[in-house]
């Protein structure tokens, strides 16, 4: 609010009251106040019902879908469980194949089964060393080996 001292010519107005009404129009609005005072009285136990179902059914309802969700985690549980078992079985299986696929006593079983045998003489056999590919030339150096006709 701005203090009346800097704008001298301020002046606060009084309130206004209200038009006073005629004794009639009291009258009605005293009567209209009293059918809507009525007709909330009315309404409130059915709203009070209204409260307390969804004060009961809400808790509820929580307590449902979170009991949902847990039953819905611990079967998924039991699944990634049963599938663990079931891989780990599978598992033993395979490792066990596989060592007897590789046990020295069927090999040596399927080398004489195909005539094989110990060599009596070990040959070495030294091989060359391969050739690194030389780097092609870039920049100058390009330059001057296309001027020279080499390759």
């Amino acid at each position: 609010m701005i203090a009346p001292e800097l704008l001298p010519e301020y002046e606060p107005q009084p309130r206004r009251a209200r038009p006073e009404r005629a004794r009639s129009d009291r009258a009605r609005h005293a009567a209209r106040r009293r059918k809507h005072r009525t007709r909330r009285a009315m309404h409130r136990p059915a709203v009070a019902m209204i409260l307390l179902a969804f004060a009961l059914l809400v808790p509820l309802l929580i307590y449902v879908t979170l009991t949902a969700n847990l039953t819905s985690l611990n079967f998924a549980l039991s699944r990634a469980e049963h599938e663990r078992t079931a891989l780990s079985t599978e598992t033993q299986r395979l490792d066990d194949k596989i060592a007897g696929l590789q046990s020295p006593e069927r090999l040596a079983a399927l080398a004489a089964k195909l005539r094989l045998h110990d060599p009596h003489v070990y040959a070495v056999v030294r091989l060359p060393d391969p050739k690194q590919p030389q780097p092609r030339p870039t920049g100058i150096a390009l330059l001057g080996a296309w001027f020279s006709g080499a390759r």
